[in-house]
């Protein structure tokens, strides 16, 4: 009701909804969204973190260009080289 956004959280962290894809395809990562498109989350089902802080500020709550291409590139380059859990 605040943002006027569909949005989805839990324990304060936003949650992946349709609209708004982040982690595995397992929905179990959480972040939360920070100012200027700046974004953090968690993925356990990669056990990886991951956090962009930039040096100007943008204009999007979540989905940041910048940040969806670093986030996009981790998921594409580096966790398919690695493996994705833990032995």
């Amino acid at each position: 009701m605040v943002l006027r956004l569909d949005s989805v959280f839990s324990l304060g962290y936003v949650k992946p909804f349709p609209s708004f894809r982040v982690g595995a395809s397992g929905g179990q990562a959480f972040g939360t969204p920070g100012a200027g498109g700046s974004f953090g989350f968690a993925d356990p089902e990669t056990s990886i973190g991951f956090a962009y802080a930039m040096n100007r500020t943008g204009f999007h709550l979540w989905d940041d260009p910048r940040e969806v291409a670093m986030r996009d590139a981790l998921y594409r380059t580096v966790l398919s080289e690695m493996p994705q859990r833990p032995d």
